[in-house]
């Protein structure tokens, strides 16, 4: 059955011309056996996928609108539908200036660096030559600066190829069939995407066969983790986490990972800045000759870097946790808001953790049954038992991160008690203060009356005397009365 194109703004779509009886006798007579299809029973296919490399020539040599995939932590376009513009060189996507390799160990994330092949000096006599006005010249800038978004690596070429789209993989009179197709000894690619547009999942989706299930997770940007099996590939979606700025507000916000695995490849799709696709290749550089490289081992690494990802964050946990606990007792009481907020920040990233890490244990373990239960699709033994091996790893952090939940929150516990043994016993001192002052007052009100009694202003006794032994004789009483309740006092322990 052959499939005809129409054109659709935005993105391709495919028309299914009337159905031709002979093609479907053809077809029908070439299906293997019923039993060869059972799931006990594995059969090497001898093509997993066939590659449409016509359409994808033609989605690079048309125009597109650019419809963004939302992500909270990546730049949008500058415009909604901004309208893909030639290039002020004519042959500069396809020219050797517009393709940048980087050999393996180099790679950096999101803006990987390599050794570009460019003549300077040819390049700059042509600008001397050529008139641009001042748009142009801002194109060309905002074209250098582009972010890379295209990475492809194959195992029948020495270095990875990076480009800003997907036409800029190319070199000179290349085509996309010479990038995939692999030699007769067989081999792996990998085409990793940063940030693809809509149209750019769209066309790609439509060469590699790729259901529209498996399409409509990636462009909604499914978060649930799973695998899923299909008649030609196996679908992973699996989540990591922000950790280009660790200073973000967006730090350890989950990330989602998409990989496609084809028996001879694998497209690997993500949204967001990670680190993940650079270090597989590096650990793929390191290890190239000691390995049976293939593309269930790259998905293996993809999955494990990511695990791996996690364990420098529970370390840095770990150290957090036991400083906080071993400072809940010593904490000052005018530090107890900074404690709470250092406590409730340390609580936060745990639970973050544990909603990023909770779900995939279930995944790989039911990932690693597929392996061994012989599907089609699924990989091989060996690679289950790699993924047995991540799974020990995702429930030792588990186990980890449930000890440090029961730390923090034995540590809450104690700085909210010793906050309140504080204010047990400033409210003790102040009543003890309170007591006193309560004697002392009680001591004076009678004095106050005696001295209140001999001040009015009507005959009082001694008021005719000439002499000071009515004065001493008051001050005598008062002095007595003042010792004899103080004394009352202490023995009562009031004071």
């Amino acid at each position: 059955m052959s499939y005809s194109h129409e054109e659709d703004p935005g993105r391709t779509r495919y028309s299914t011309p009337e159905p031709d009886l002979d093609d479907h006798r053809n077809q029908l007579e070439s299906l293997p056996p019923a039993h060869e299809l059972m799931p006990g029973t594995r059969r090497e296919p001898t093509n997993t996928y066939t590659i449409d490399f016509e359409d994808l020539e033609e989605f690079v040599a048309q125009s597109h609108t650019k419809t963004p995939v939302a992500h909270p932590f990546m730049p949008h376009f500058t415009h909604h539908n901004q309208q893909q513009v030639k290039q002020a060189f004519p042959d500069l996507r396809h020219s050797e200036a517009g393709r940048t390799v980087a050999f393996e160990g180099f790679e950096n994330c999101g803006t990987e660096t390599g050794a570009k092949v460019t003549d300077v000096e040819k390049v700059d006599e042509k600008v001397d030559d050529l008139d641009f006005s001042e748009e142009d010249l801002k194109r060309v800038a905002s074209n250098s600066e582009s972010q890379i978004r295209f990475t492809l690596f194959s195992s029948e070429i020495d270095e990875t190829v990076h480009a800003p789209e997907l036409g800029g993989l190319l070199m000179p009179g290349e085509t996309f069939r010479d990038l995939f197709e692999l030699g007769p000894e067989g081999g792996v690619w990998w085409l990793d995407m940063l940030n693809p547009s809509e149209e750019e999942v769209f066309a790609i989706c439509g060469a590699f066969r790729v259901h529209p299930l498996t399409r409509e997770d990636i462009t909604t940007q499914e978060t649930r983790e799973k695998v899923e099996l299909f008649k030609s590939y196996y679908f992973v979606c699996f989540r990591s986490f922000y950790a280009v700025d660790k200073l973000s507000d967006n730090y350890l916000e989950p990330i989602n990972v998409y990989a496609v695995v084809f028996r001879e490849g694998l497209l690997t799709f993500s949204f967001c800045q990670n680190p993940h696709a650079a270090n597989v290749r590096k650990r793929i550089g390191r290890l190239r000759d000691y390995v049976n490289l293939s593309a269930d081992w790259i998905c293996y690494a993809l999955i494990d870097e990511i695990v791996d990802e996690f364990a420098p964050v529970l370390r840095a946990l770990e150290r957090e946790t036991d400083a906080i606990e071993d400072g809940v007792f010593t904490a000052r009481l005018e530090d107890s808001r900074a404690t709470l907020e250092q406590i409730a920040d340390c609580r936060k990233k745990v639970m973050s953790l544990i909603r990023l890490l909770g779900g995939k244990a279930d995944v790989i373990r039911g990932f690693a049954k597929k392996c061994n239960e012989a599907y089609t699709v699924a990989p091989r033994q060996d690679v289950g038992m790699y993924l047995s091996d991540v799974q020990d790893h995702v429930v030792t952090m588990m186990s980890n991160l449930g000890h440090f939940e029961k730390m923090l929150g034995r540590s809450h516990s104690n700085h909210l008690s010793q906050i309140s043994l504080a204010h047990i016993e400033q409210g003790s001192r102040a009543n003890a203060l309170l007591g006193k002052i309560t004697v002392f007052a009680t001591i004076l009100v009678p004095l106050n009356l005696i001295a209140g009694l001999f001040g009015m202003n009507v005959p009082v006794p001694g008021r005719e005397s000439t002499g000071l032994g009515w004065w001493f004789g008051i001050v005598g009483v008062i002095v007595t009365f003042t010792l004899i309740c103080g004394f009352t006092a202490r023995r009562m322990k009031l004071v």
